[in-house]
């Protein structure tokens, strides 16, 4: 099979010339102010996380944080070779996409499979506090990510009991973490909701704003350090449920194999070749990264998005109807509110249709067919 090579630069550019719908963000920027818009929403809710509506709408802002991901890997918005000077005022805010994707998987429910979004936010955050330390922004000792047989393998040594002085130093010590992890985490709240008022000015001073943006990724990097130790000690429950779980029938097996398995989710993270997904995607070897390229060739591969061989390709989708194919529901809602605002109009065009629909079913009751054969 031939291979599809394009660069970055050409690979957006095929996605951003497939039309555009009026409804749809203009801009990589648009697109992440309204996700986190979205996101915000979903935090501030009073609704319970597992309610429908907003496991939708977690959902829908990871769909739309997983696009602005792929856009900014395809124009290479992050070199390896820049500092954190050089990174431009707006572009500051796409730091915190793998954290706000992780967040987000952390919040998904009904699924048989927690373990797996475990690990998935897990390689967001890691991800995320990683390009952190590479551009300097901060100094937090990153977890390591241990695999089941990598446990398995220093069992013998985290038996080992410990002296009752030395865990009463270790209870002190992660006391006083957590203590003035706390107190950074509110100052830096505090600081960043004094620069937010200044961001609806239209001649606020870039440095101003740069200082914002800087404090948003800075409170989340304090945060995403206290979620990855809730996870590792949620994986550790996980695992000892796991041990502790009875002997499935033979009938349960049986019901459980007949059930099609839901396709995993797979966490898509800011890397642009092989290279920079060996850096930032370091993690479990079973949850795979995507490469630009690789996602391209991928929905190349699904018919979502033409093959550049192909010259007569199609130009009616939008960036979100080629990475997301839920947008059917979105057409039919659309439908109802049409027809709902051309009744309350009293439209005569659709008025009329309407009409003669009632006349024909009064015409046409329902079971008034072939009577002949009828006992």
């Amino acid at each position: 099979m031939h291979k599809i090579t394009m660069t970055s630069k050409e690979i957006l550019s095929k996605v951003l010339s497939h039309g555009k719908d009026k409804s749809d963000p203009a801009t990589l920027s648009e697109l992440f102010d309204n996700a986190f818009e979205l996101f915000n929403s979903i935090n501030n809710t009073t609704e319970p996380t597992n309610s429908s509506k907003v496991q939708l709408d977690v959902k829908r802002a990871m769909h739309m944080f997983e696009d602005a991901t792929r856009l900014v890997s395809m124009v290479d918005m992050f070199s390896d070779n820049e500092t954190f000077e050089e990174v431009a005022t707006e572009n500051i805010k796409y730091f915190l996409l793998p954290a706000l994707l992780g967040k987000l998987t952390n919040q998904i429910c009904g699924t048989d499979d927690r373990m797996h979004l475990v690990k998935v936010a897990e390689v967001y955050f890691v991800d995320f506090l990683k390009r952190l330390k590479v551009y300097g922004l901060t100094d937090v000792k990153i977890p390591e990510i241990d695999s089941t047989d990598e446990k398995k393998e220093a069992g013998d040594n985290q038996n080992t009991p410990e002296s009752s002085s030395r865990m009463l130093e270790n209870m002190v010590l992660r006391r006083n973490v957590k203590l003035q992890r706390y107190q950074q985490e509110k100052d830096l709240e505090s600081r960043l909701d004094t620069l937010k008022k200044n961001l609806d000015n239209p001649n606020i001073d870039d440095e101003i704003k740069r200082e914002y943006f800087v404090t948003l990724v800075k409170l989340y990097a304090v945060r995403i350090v206290e979620d990855l130790n809730l996870l590792k000690t949620e994986k550790a429950i996980l695992e000892n449920m796991k041990a502790m779980e009875p002997m499935h029938t033979f009938e349960s097996q049986k019901t459980q194999k007949q059930k099609t398995a839901a396709p995993k989710l797979q966490p898509i993270i800011i890397t642009r070749d092989e290279v920079q997904k060996k850096v930032f995607g370091a993690g479990y070897p079973s949850l795979p990264v995507l490469t630009v390229q690789e996602f391209y060739e991928q929905r190349v591969k699904d018919g979502d998005w033409p093959d550049p061989s192909q010259h007569n390709a199609t130009n009616s989708q939008c960036l979100q109807n080629m990475t997301n194919k839920d947008t059917s529901a979105n057409n039919e809602d659309s439908e109802a509110v049409l027809k709902e605002e051309m009744e309350e109009k009293d439209d005569p065009e659709y008025l009329e249709q309407k009409r003669a629909m009632d006349e024909y079913k009064d015409m046409h009751r329902r079971g008034w067919g072939n009577r002949d054969n009828r006992s």
